[in-house]
Order: C-alpha cells, then sequence, then structure tokens
C-alpha cells in the first residue's frame, strides 16, 4: 500500500514541479548572470523587491534574433533595436511573427558572457533585452 501512495503522490505532483521548466537551453556561462538580471526600468525603484526587479530566471530568457538601426537625421544617434518574435492580436490570441521594437528603457546595459542577445516576455510585452556584444 506504501509503494502506491508514494507512486501516486509522485505522479500527482510532478506536473506541479516541471510547470516552469522551458526549453529554451541557456549555454552554462550565461546561466548565472541571467538568473540575477535587473530589469533596467526598475532599478531607479528602491521600494520593489528584489523578485519584482528581476528579469526573471535563465530559463525565461530566449536567444532571439534582433537587428540593429540608425536612425537617419539626428545629431548623436542612438541605436533601435527590433527583435523577431511573435506578435499577440488585442484579444491575446497569437499572431504572425515580426520584428518588434524593443523600447529604449527595456534595454540592459549590460552583456552577457556569451555575447549572445536575449529577451524576456512577460504577457507578451518584453521586459528585457540583452544586447549582442561583438568581439574581434
Amino acid at each position: 500500500m506504501k509503494p502506491m501512495f508514494g507512486l501516486l503522490f509522485y505522479l500527482l505532483l510532478s506536473p506541479l514541479v516541471f510547470a516552469h521548466e522551458h526549453t529554451n537551453a541557456v549555454p552554462e556561462i550565461d546561466r548565472k548572470f541571467l538568473d540575477n538580471l535587473q530589469r533596467p526600468d526598475n532599478r531607479p525603484d528602491d521600494r520593489r523587491d528584489k523578485k519584482s526587479k528581476s528579469c526573471c530566471t535563465d530559463k525565461d530568457a530566449v536567444k532571439v534574433e534582433y537587428k540593429m538601426v540608425m536612425p537617419e537625421g539626428a545629431k548623436y544617434p542612438e541605436p533601435e533595436w527590433y527583435v523577431w518574435i511573435e506578435a499577440h492580436k488585442p484579444d491575446g490570441t497569437p499572431g504572425e511573427y515580426k520584428w518588434v521594437k524593443v523600447p529604449p528603457e527595456k534595454i540592459v546595459e549590460e552583456y552577457s558572457p556569451s555575447g549572445q542577445a536575449y529577451v524576456y516576455l512577460i504577457a507578451h510585452s518584453i521586459q528585457c533585452f540583452v544586447r549582442p556584444q561583438t568581439r574581434y
């Protein structure tokens, strides 16, 4: 009877244990960096706790295709960053993939150790963007 109860207990709780597991494999070199990454738009606000300031974890970081565009006509142009992600319709249903502009306040100053670009999405909204780092 005890082994049967143990098996039943394991089967009932195992989905809860793995509910947050993602299939996105982050290289070992980036895991600690991504786990401790803080949201750039929250840094000035000391009232929020560490969890609220966090981008999330390395399991939520998604390697992303990106492009950088330099706007024309500006005296001191700042690059605009775009990521290739699935856009969602106003009702929340998935749409098609397209280039989405990263809000400047969501761009993290630091680079990942591997130089890989990552994006964190919450409710289909960009929370953090880690720019790629060019290595020479």
